[in-house]
């Protein structure tokens, strides 16, 4: 049993994994966060620590106080300053004589240098891989591809922010990327935390730890979707160089979703181009499917069968 804190544990899926690891393992949590603790029924049996991810020493300190062994950072990376708050702490790591291990906030598909003509913000994860790779910590990348919870929302439990991509479930409406043939790997979010709470018991760890949920196009979930909701949906298909010219299609998004509309069309744009490179299609080697073959991680079928099923509320 080690200390293990979760940093950015309030967030989405920071909480996600907060829960898997207080309700499924040995391992003492901490949550660390910018904000004054909160009374969160899902942070009741872990200790909230507020921290400022902008002085290192003080961080550097926490770590020591508490004991902490690993760090898991969900820490939301949506610019230069959150960027530089989690490479403060993989710095603080560094210089904490108690601290050994540090999961990165990535959870998405494999960040290359080769992809920032597309997403410029990638800098930030490949920053933090660079920074890690210089350390003495012992790190891991988790990469689940798409979180399957957003074809299952609002219905579904999940600690994500409301959000559509590509098929609104509810509203039985889509707007797909391409042609819909690009493959997507996709995990639930609590189906990651269970692999990811899994490797706090594992000696060696790869720089990337894949998981898979399933592999499907949109075409196959599209297909899907219309089975179990029983009706044909309204579908839009973007062409490649209209997603290229950021001429998209955006998809009605869920109760609680609130981006404004450019946000949404710079968003939607940018997850379309990703989708149609094929970034979320995860190469087969280093996936912890095989390494813990007990964890059967939920099918999209499957998961969406289980949220829409009997759903009787209007589209």
């Amino acid at each position: 049993m080690v200390v293990v804190a979760v940093a950015g544990g309030t967030g989405g899926v920071g909480k996600t994994i907060v829960e898997t690891l207080v309700g499924n393992s040995e391992h003492q949590a901490i949550v660390l966060t910018r904000s004054e603790p909160t009374a969160d029924p899902a942070l009741e049996r872990t200790r909230q620590v507020q921290v400022d991810y902008d002085d290192i020493p003080s961080l550097v300190q926490v770590l020591k106080q508490h004991a902490i062994h690993t760090i898991i950072s969900a820490i939301g990376i949506f610019d230069a300053t959150t960027s530089q708050s989690q490479l403060n702490l993989i710095q603080a790591a560094e210089k904490s004589n108690v601290t050994k291990r540090f999961i990165p906030s990535e959870y998405s598909f494999i960040q290359t240098k080769e992809l920032l003509p597309i997403d410029p913000s990638i800098q930030h994860w490949l920053d933090a891989a660079e920074l890690l790779r210089k350390s003495h910590l012992q790190y891991t990348r988790v990469i689940p591809g798409f979180f399957m919870d957003y074809w299952g929302m609002p219905v579904v439990r999940t600690n994500l922010t409301p959000c559509t991509f590509g098929i609104n479930i509810q509203r039985c409406q889509a707007a797909i990327p391409g042609d819909g043939n690009d493959v997507i790997c996709m995990t639930y979010t609590y189906d990651m935390a269970a692999f990811l709470i899994r490797l706090l018991d594992v000696a060696d760890w790869p720089e990337f730890s894949i998981i898979v949920g399933d592999e499907v196009t949109y075409n196959q979930l599209l297909a899907m979707a219309e089975e179990i909701r029983g009706v044909k949906f309204q579908v839009t298909y973007d062409s490649k160089g209209s997603i290229k010219d950021g001429q998209v299609t955006i998809p009605p998004m869920p109760e609680g979703n609130l981006s404004s509309s450019e946000e949404l069309k710079e968003m939607t744009a940018l997850v379309s181009r990703l989708t149609i490179a094929g970034v979320f299609k995860l190469p087969d080697e280093n996936r912890l499917n095989d390494k813990f073959p007990d964890i059967q991680p939920v099918k999209m079928k499957q998961f969406l069968q289980c949220v829409w099923k009997d759903y009787k509320g209007t589209k």
